[in-house]
This record gives structure tokens, C-alpha cells and sequence, in this order.
């Protein structure tokens, strides 16, 4: 439900598309709630709220795309961000089952306690994070050249900022598979 609001804005594309300054004030709500949300995610240490603010701000990737009139482009990466997005949620669950708590300080060094086990959180953070060839990286690419070549007043901002944007979302994921996977667990909350 939460790609709602962004199927709404595919399916009323050409009103919005009538009036540049609405696509404007789309592709501009779009871009600040990416770069918004994506600072929040790297604030947080629980699985659960880093994959949901990483959500919101993946929302507003879309969205800015949209208003910068990358139909195609944005309904890639809702298409894309699905997939992912829906495998990571689960992978997390499993996770949180294991270790019964949602912190990630308290669930370090996963990689070398389950070696015998299969688990798959690890192989959906380099899709999302944009890496190439996983479809996250083609889908946000098609993002970066819908923005770059729009037609919406100071969409050169809108550019760096999404790309700012892209580096956050690969940092916090990185953040979290580290945590998660690879460092000692010392059972207790880091500030």
C-alpha cells in the first residue's frame, strides 16, 4: 500500500504533465522526501525502521522522477524496489526471529554464527544499494537521466541531490549489513 500514492501519480501523469508547475512541485516533493528520509534511515538502529525509511525515501526517488517526467524510469524502480524491498523485509524478519531483538547492535557478527545456514538478507542490500548489475542500479540510473534531462526549473539541484541521495542510501545499507553481519556482537546498545 505504501506505493499507493506513487501508482497514483503514474496513472494521473498526463494531468500532472498539462501543467509544468505541477510536474515541478511533484519532481521537487519527490526529491526532498528522498533526501529527507534517506538521513533519517541513517540515524536509526532498528532493521525494521532503516528498511522503512529507506522505503520512504526510495517513494520519493519515484516520485521526483515522475515530476521530472520519467514515467518509465519511475515505474522501473517501483517495480524494481518491489522485488528487493519485499526480500530484504523477509530476510530481516528471519533475522529478527534469530536473534529476537530488532536492534542491530545486538545481532553482530550473523555471517560467522550462521555459516551452516543459508541467509539471505546479504544478497539483497547490493540491489538496493544501486550496485551494478542488479536492477537497482539500472532502475536508479534511469532516475539520474530522467532528472538530468528534464525540463523542470533548477533540475540541476534536483540532479546532485539525487545522487547525494543514491551515496546515502549505499551507505546506510552498507551500514547495516556490517553491523548486522560482520561485527563482534557484544550484546549491548552503541550509542
Amino acid at each position: 500500500m505504501v506505493a499507493a500514492g506513487v501508482y497514483m501519480v503514474a496513472r494521473a501523469f498526463l494531468l500532472f504533465s498539462a501543467d509544468p508547475l505541477s510536474m515541478t512541485v511533484v519532481a521537487y516533493v519527490g526529491g526532498f522526501t528522498a533526501l529527507f528520509a534517506a538521513t533519517i534511515a541513517i540515524t536509526q538502529n532498528d532493521i525494521k525502521r532503516v528498511l522503512a525509511y529507506s522505503t520512504v525515501s526510495q517513494l520519493g526517488y519515484m516520485i521526483m522522477a515522475l515530476g521530472a517526467g520519467g514515467y518509465t524510469s519511475g515505474m522501473f524502480h517501483l517495480t524494481t524496489h518491489a522485488c528487493f524491498k519485499a526480500l530484504l523485509f523477509l530476510g530481516a524478519g528471519s533475522v529478527i526471529h534469530a536473534v529476537h531483538s530488532n536492534d542491530i547492535w545486538k545481532m553482530g557478527g550473523l555471517m560467522r554464527k550462521n555459516e551452516g545456514h543459508r541467509n539471505h538478507l546479504p544478497n539483497r542490500g547490493p540491489g538496493h544499494s544501486g550496485v551494478p548489475p542488479f536492477s537497482g542500479f539500472w532502475s536508479k540510473d534511469a532516475i539520474l537521466d530522467a532528472v538530468r534531462n528534464s525540463t523542470v526549473p533548477g533540475h540541476e539541484i534536483l540532479f546532485y541531490s539525487s545522487v547525494f541521495t543514491a551515496f546515502l542510501t549505499a551507505f546506510y545499507m552498507s551500514r547495516l549489513f556490517f553491523i548486522v553481519f560482520h561485527r563482534g556482537s557484544s550484546g549491548r546498545k552503541k550509542p
